[in-house]
């Protein structure tokens, strides 16, 4: 979590109205997307990058899989380090802002 933090994540708690869930959403706007990490648990997490365009702040638990540019599902800290390790999207180099 720390690690999400210094790279520039902002941490809030979310709930998903329909099943009532809480979570721990890890959420920045990098090099035009929007990449998100939602902690349901230890071992429950769901980590996932869409261009900031297509972002819809209202519900962060619903994907749309055609919009979705990276998603992955899993163990907390296997779905956040391989968020990490993904380049950037096409269309922005490594020297625009952070």
């Amino acid at each position: 979590m720390k690690l999400l933090l210094r790279r520039g994540f902002r941490r809030s708690v979310v709930q998903d109205r329909f099943t009532c869930v809480n979570a721990v959403m890890f959420r920045r706007v990098w090099r035009g997307t929007n990449e998100t990490v939602l902690a349901l648990s230890e071992t429950e997490a769901l980590a996932y990058r869409v261009r900031e365009s297509d972002s819809d702040l209202s519900d962060p638990f619903l994907v749309d899989p055609d919009l979705a540019l990276w998603q992955c599902g899993g163990e907390f800290l296997d779905v956040a380090g391989r968020l990490l390790e993904l380049p950037a999207a096409p269309g922005h180099s490594a020297f625009e802002g952070k």
